[in-house]
């Protein structure tokens, strides 16, 4: 450093401290005026992270000398100060970059609310969570990169934030990132802008973890999707572990380069699926005990069967509960004795909050919104439940789409028919009878087709009729 026989300087990782010791005031005040900016911004070239700087004077540091010595060496510093590296960006960029990177750390630990520990596990998601602990727990993993994909609320965000809180929890020393595709679209821009592309970079690129949620966000955008790839291939060649979120397979995200595809395809990639009847229970239970809501066991399997589309949903009831409980006017029916504990929820209070729920309006559903969501959910297209096809999945998904149509519409059985693209409407009857039929025997059916097993994980899923018919109008009606 230009002044280091006037100064001695430490480094302490655990608070992010750059202590800079001199021997007098002058040079203290000097070093503030004239090389705060440079010294914080070589501090955080070097650690890949944002420092603190303090400036002490101790003098029994520094060995005895004349002021004509510290004279010369002061002006040697100033005159080294001309060619510092602060000459290429000014004082309030580079303050602006520092103090968005602090706030970017602060911001980081705030976000991390999940725990793994927290996560309810079932046949939906028990691929991925145990995916998310081996990327944590191994010592040399073997599914890095780690991508998830799933529909809204389904868990993603939960599973990549527990592994952050995991890994950190191994290892208190990594270098941990949790973060959006839209954040570092956004701080990329803003690196450039702010000519700090070189912070940015290795602040990335030293990373020992990064998870990166609706990675789906890059699509595209070129230039972010460039500097995402270089930053993860320098992240993977030093070894450290990626874990991704999107809403989609990667090769079905559209507008995704190819080269960033086979990146994302080179590990592990998992689906996260709808919860069934049995998981759902287990989640609003969890999710109630976390509120320190009391429920009744009957109220808890209501609750599960109206909740079939996230667990956002499972939220937003209890949350509504919460609130109605909290009012202190709780039908007689789910009132408990005092000194008996905390309130026990019943279907009084449940029925209250559905009957104020249902009395809502609602947006009017139409054959179009039924047909994109039958089609989307049981991996087919439009065009096939519209052809004379008759493979079985195919069958399914257009009854499905004739008795959704007869339940949510008023549309009669000529109009579907004509909608469907089918000449007599005793077929719609008869397609219409069939699931209702099946729906009280409650048989388990195949949601997946020829094809349904390849790489872009729509996978054969065995699910009760009751429940996929409960799922498609949730679906329906979210529009």
């Amino acid at each position: 450093m230009w002044f280091e026989r006037s100064a001695r300087m430490a480094y302490t990782d655990e608070d992010h401290q750059l202590q800079v010791t001199v021997p007098t005031k002058v040079v203290a005040d000097w070093i503030e005026a004239k090389f705060r900016d440079a010294l914080l911004r070589c501090a955080m070239d070097e650690v890949g992270s944002p420092v603190d700087l303090s400036v002490c004077v101790d003098a029994a540091a520094f060995p005895t000398e004349n002021e004509g010595d510290s004279r010369q060496r002061s002006g040697a510093a100033t005159a080294a100060a001309a060619h510092s590296p602060g000459d290429h960006a000014s004082p309030r960029t580079y303050r602006a970059s520092h103090q968005r990177w602090r706030g970017h750390r602060d911001e980081n630990a705030r976000t991390i609310r999940y725990q793994l520990d927290d996560f309810v596990v079932g046949p939906s998601n028990e691929l991925a969570f145990n995916a998310a602990h081996q990327l944590v727990d191994q010592e040399q993993p073997t599914v890095s990169p780690l991508f998830i994909h799933g529909g809204v609320g389904l868990g993603k965000t939960h599973l990549l934030q527990g592994a952050c809180a995991a890994f950190r929890a191994r290892n208190p020393d990594a270098r941990i990132l949790y973060t959006t595709g839209e954040k570092f679209t956004n701080e990329f821009l803003a690196a450039i802008a702010n000519r700090s592309l070189d912070v940015f970079r290795k602040r990335i690129r030293r990373l020992d973890f990064l998870a990166i949620d609706d990675v789906h966000f890059l699509a595209g955008k070129e230039k972010s999707q460039q500097e995402f790839l270089h930053s993860f291939d320098e992240i993977d060649l030093s070894g450290a572990r990626v874990v991704m979120a999107s809403d989609n397979h990667p090769k079905l995200i559209r507008l995704f380069s190819a080269a960033l595809v086979s990146r994302c395809v080179a590990g592990l990639v998992v689906e996260v699926k709808q919860p069934d009847t049995a998981t759902r229970i287990r989640i609003v239970k969890a999710l109630a005990q976390r509120r320190g809501l009391s429920l009744m066991e009957s109220v808890i399997a209501v609750l599960a069967s109206r909740c079939t589309g996230s667990v956002r949903e499972v939220e937003g009831l209890l949350a509504k509960l919460h609130a109605l409980a909290g009012m202190g006017n709780a039908p007689k029916a789910d009132a408990t004795p005092t000194g008996a504990g905390p309130q026990v929820i019943g279907h009084g209070l449940v029925n209250r909050m559905f009957q104020a729920q249902d009395q809502a309006p609602r947006r009017r559903v139409s054959f179009d919104r039924i047909m994109e969501v039958v089609a989307e959910q049981l991996h087919v297209t439009r065009a096939q439940i519209l052809s004379s096809q008759r493979v079985k999945h195919l069958v399914l998904a257009r009854s499905l789409v004739i008795f959704l149509t007869r339940q949510m519409t008023t549309m009669s059985y000529p109009e579907i028919s004509y909608a469907i693209h089918k000449n007599s409407h005793s077929t719609i009857i008869a397609a219409d009878r069939r699931i209702a039929e099946q729906l009280n025997s409650n048989a388990a059916l195949s949601t997946g087709g020829a094809g349904s097993t390849d790489e872009t994980g729509g996978g054969i899923e065995m699910i009760p009729l009751s429940d996929l018919v409960d799922r498609l109008k949730q679906a329906i009606l979210r529009a």
